[in-house]
Order: C-alpha cells, then sequence, then structure tokens
C-alpha cells in the first residue's frame, strides 16, 4: 500500500512538474519576439541567411508562431529553399499545414518552391495535405468564430454611417463582457494564430477582432493590462494588442505612450527617449525597426 501511494505521488509530482512546464517554459517577450522582428526585416531585404539564423534561434526558445503579417513557418521554410536545405523546407511546409491551416496550393503556385516539387516527400506531403486541412477545421469553434463576428458588426454598427455614442457605450459594455468570457474560458486571445477560430480562408467571416481591443474604455484598460501581457509573454495573444490597447485610450489628448500608429511623429510620443524599453518590454520590436519594416512592405507589395 505505501508503494502505491509513494507511485501516485511521484506521478502527481512528474504531472504538476510537466503542467508547470507547459504553462511556464516559454517567455516570448524575453526569448522570441525581437529574433523575429529582426528575421522579418532581414527577409524583406533578401538577406535569407540571416533570416534563417534568426528564427532558428527563435524557434529554438520557443515554439513557432504564425504571427499575422510575419508567418514565421513559411518565411523560414522560404528561407531553408534558398540556402538548399530542402528537407527542413518540407518540414515547415507540412508543419503549416498541419498547425495553421495553411492550405496547400500556397506553396503549390509559389514559384520558390519549385525545386521542391520532385521530391518524394513533397508528393507525399501533397497527398497528406486534404487530410490536414480537414484535421485543422475540425479544432475550430464555429460558434466562437460566428460570436466573435457578431461582436465586431455590432461595434462597426454605432460607428458607421454616424457615431452613436450611447449606442457605443453599450456595445462596447457587453462586447467586453462577452470577451472577458472568451478569454478566461480559453486563456488565449482567440486570434487565428491559436487555431481556435481558424484563418482567413475557412470561411467568410473575417477572424480578424483587434477592433474590439481599441474600442476598450479606459476604465476597463486597467482589468486588461496584465491578462494581456502575461498572453503574449507565453505567446498566446498578438504582441501588439497591449500597446494597442494602451495607445488607443489615448487618442483624445494626442500623446501616446508605445507608437502603435505609424503615421504618429516623435513629438507625438511621451518620453521618446525611453519608448523602444517600453516598446520591448510588452512584445513590440524598436519604433524605427518597425518603421523600417513598414516601408519594406510598401515597396515589396505595393501598400
Amino acid at each position: 500500500m505505501k508503494i502505491k501511494i509513494l507511485v501516485f505521488l511521484m506521478m502527481t509530482l512528474v504531472g504538476f512538474s510537466q503542467e508547470k512546464k507547459i504553462n511556464e517554459e516559454y517567455n516570448y517577450i524575453n526569448d522570441y519576439y525581437q529574433f523575429v522582428y529582426q528575421a522579418h526585416y532581414s527577409y524583406l531585404k533578401g538577406d535569407y541567411q540571416k533570416t534563417y539564423d534568426l528564427l532558428k534561434t527563435a524557434e529554438k526558445n520557443c515554439p513557432l508562431l504564425n504571427q499575422t503579417g510575419i508567418y514565421e513557418p513559411m518565411i523560414l521554410a522560404e528561407s531553408a529553399v534558398k540556402l538548399g536545405k530542402h528537407k527542413e523546407a518540407l518540414a515547415y511546409i507540412e508543419l503549416t499545414l498541419k498547425e495553421f491551416g495553411i492550405k496547400f496550393s500556397y506553396f503549390e503556385n509559389n514559384f520558390d518552391f519549385e525545386e521542391l516539387k520532385s521530391s518524394k516527400r513533397w508528393k507525399k506531403i501533397k497527398n497528406k495535405a486534404e487530410k490536414y486541412y480537414k484535421d485543422y477545421i475540425q479544432k475550430i469553434d464555429f460558434s466562437l468564430r460566428k460570436e466573435l463576428n457578431l461582436m465586431k458588426k455590432e461595434d462597426q454598427r454605432v460607428r458607421t454611417n454616424g457615431f452613436d455614442a450611447e449606442g457605443a457605450k453599450i456595445v462596447d459594455s457587453v462586447n467586453n463582457e462577452k470577451l472577458k468570457r472568451i478569454v478566461a474560458d480559453c486563456d488565449c486571445y482567440p486570434n487565428y494564430s491559436l487555431n481556435l477560430i481558424g484563418n482567413y480562408e475557412v470561411d467568410e467571416f473575417d477572424p480578424d477582432i483587434s477592433v474590439l481591443i481599441m474600442h476598450i474604455s479606459s476604465e476597463d484598460s486597467e482589468y486588461w493590462q496584465p491578462i494581456f501581457l502575461d498572453l503574449i509573454r507565453r505567446g498566446r495573444a498578438p504582441a501588439d494588442i497591449y500597446g494597442s490597447l494602451i495607445d488607443s485610450n489615448l487618442r483624445s489628448n494626442g500623446i501616446y505612450r508605445y507608437g502603435i500608429y505609424n503615421n504618429i511623429k516623435k513629438d507625438k510620443i511621451d518620453d521618446f527617449e525611453n519608448l523602444d524599453k517600453r516598446r520591448i518590454a510588452v512584445g513590440l520590436p524598436p519604433w524605427q525597426l518597425q518603421k523600417d519594416i513598414f516601408e519594406l512592405i510598401r515597396k515589396k507589395y505595393g501598400f
């Protein structure tokens, strides 16, 4: 009997240790985001070796995310191809299909992956692609996806064709309470990179709910700040939501803390000398790096 109790206690301790490791092992703010931002800049500059090295460092520290506008596994796959690392490229392609719901047609129609198409693994991945996508779809909470889109529609209903101030107060309050419940239930911000509500290709609904963050009141902001920061740290929320929450509530006085808006000049940012320290501390890229990335995107893609 004593042996059984001892074994049970040991298993309980191991289970607790593993759970703690899963929940607390990774710190994306300290160990991930800054490597990825530098990698994104290098990718846009065409420096695939540096892109690869930086993303591999980030991946060594934390599991890869698939952040909107960066898409780490996809640019890592492309960089690996450019460097002749075909096995790695194929592994990252398969990862994007299985974990992030990217359709195989993206890679098949992309000339950058042309030299992979004759490999046996490419053909195996292609044969499995439909199953991967069906498996991905089955993970999605479609009722939550629909609820979030209805919340967005309500948010815009009181702000389109004239601003309904009283209506906005009611809608924003209701949406805020719903968002509290949703985030508490899933222990994450329900953005599509976490696969809870799916990506843009799933159906006609747009999964981006950032507009809801922009309309959280200053009173409710205090509730959300520690929650958002914790989720960002654990890689369970977009890295920009904390800065967006703060700066959106500073629009009325026109002086900002994190410089989230790309058209804001230095004189509109409080304590500009320490801006980058603040930005990095909440998972954002340095201010000038963000501007440089935006400019490269504009030149590369025309917007």
